[in-house]
């Protein structure tokens, strides 16, 4: 098969998981379980949110994570170890180091205006009332930050060759990919609430490793192993009933919404108590991202392994849309809380205005500015695969 060919679904789905991030973040407004949670959260809300948040929760990142891991096997194998750590500081570390601050201040002034417009305010803004040394946040440029931290790991090991090559074989075994993946993600897993939050201190946090550094770990053998992954399409339909039934067993556990008061309480602490249920319920959580990651990303491979001109300009513009949609949706949704509009209706606006806002400057702002290049690279004409 040509390689090249093989290589369009790993930038498709690269941008399928940010995109859908927008998706997600647009839900969490009209979910129940997040009402007191979220910033631009809605007095309307309907059940579908909640089906539909939690599960672009489970498998959107560690989707992400395994097509980050693969491209860092890329372009090791394509260049060299120094070339490696100085693209990924460049077009991870850096945009880090510069939006993290844009994006307080761009949050500060959107909250704020916010709480000037909306009735009613939603909850989440009674607990900034509370807490009065809150944590440092990352907020939704986390990914960045653990992504940058998985390279560093991944250049060190290559440099001082610590594991040779037999890492990049075992990760991809099937033995690691439904045993050793579910035994490590259960632990990472254990000492965090349900649904389990991003990783979003400055600080590292083990289970982020364990969690996401080991879907990292399976891309990186999966870039190596590529021709096992079309022997995997045979599992499709068992797989996807697998991720079905493991969904039903992980909402039927899943505990009450967290009221204010809980809230309050673990953004005094920094995290959220874990339920009576938590050990039931991390092993069907854990079946349901394993199977629900396996499925989207064997789909993708299946049918998204092309290109087009449509397809190439959203993946593009799908780095610079992620960075800086939840600014974009906060101040699109606080004032659709003053609406009667149907919930549904709501939630389309948010995501459509979103995604246009952020396609539109990206072509206008973005694209061939210096910008562009420190997001996605210099553009070439045969360049297939993006830095993710």
């Amino acid at each position: 098969m040509n390689k090249d060919s093989r290589l369009h679904y790993i930038d498709n789905l690269r941008s399928l998981a940010l995109l859908l991030g927008i998706v997600f973040h647009a839900a969490l407004a009209y979910s129940p379980f997040f009402s007191n949670i979220w910033f631009t959260a809605d007095p309307s809300t309907h059940g579908l949110f909640d089906y539909i948040t939690h599960t672009l929760h489970l498998f959107r990142m560690p989707l992400f994570f395994i097509i980050a891991g693969f491209c860092s096997a890329l372009l090791i194998d394509k260049s060299s170890n120094a070339r490696f750590l100085h693209h990924r500081s460049k077009h991870i570390l850096l945009p880090f180091i510069v939006f993290l601050p844009l994006s307080f201040a761009v949050y500060y002034h959107a909250l704020s205006f916010g709480a000037g417009i909306a009735n009613p305010i939603p909850p989440i803004f009674a607990v900034f009332k509370v807490i009065k040394e809150p944590v440092v946040s990352t907020m939704h440029l986390w990914f960045l930050w653990n992504l940058f931290q998985f390279c560093l790991i991944h250049w060190l090991l290559k440099t001082t060759n610590l594991l040779g090559n037999k890492f990049d074989a075992l990760s991809v075994h099937p033995l690691f990919m439904w045993v050793v993946l579910s035994i490590v993600l259960t632990f990472s897993l254990m000492g965090q609430p349900i649904p389990f939050p991003a990783p979003d201190k400055l600080t590292p946090q083990l289970w982020s490793y364990g969690f996401y550094g080991s879907f990292y770990c399976l891309g990186v053998g999966l870039y190596k192993k590529q021709q096992l992954i079309s022997s995997y399409h045979k599992y499709l339909w068992p797989i996807s009933v697998g991720a079905a039934l493991s969904l039903i067993a992980y909402f039927y556990l899943l505990p009450a919404a967290p009221t204010l008061d809980e809230v309050i309480a673990a953004a005094t602490i920094g995290s959220f108590a874990a339920d009576q249920q938590h050990v039931l319920h991390v092993l069907t959580q854990v079946a349901s991202i394993i199977l629900l990651t396996a499925m989207v990303f064997l789909l993708g491979h299946r049918f998204l392994n092309h290109q087009s001109k449509l397809s190439r300009s959203i993946s593009n513009a799908s780095y610079w849309v992620y960075l800086i949609h939840v600014p974009v949706l906060i101040y699109i949704q606080m004032p659709l809380i003053n609406t009667n509009w149907p919930v549904l209706v709501k939630f389309i606006v948010s995501v459509v205005v979103t995604l246009l806002i952020g396609q539109i400057s990206y072509l206008l702002l973005v694209k061939n500015t210096w910008l562009g290049a420190l997001l996605n690279g210099r553009q070439t004409k045969r360049k297939v695969i993006q830095s993710a």
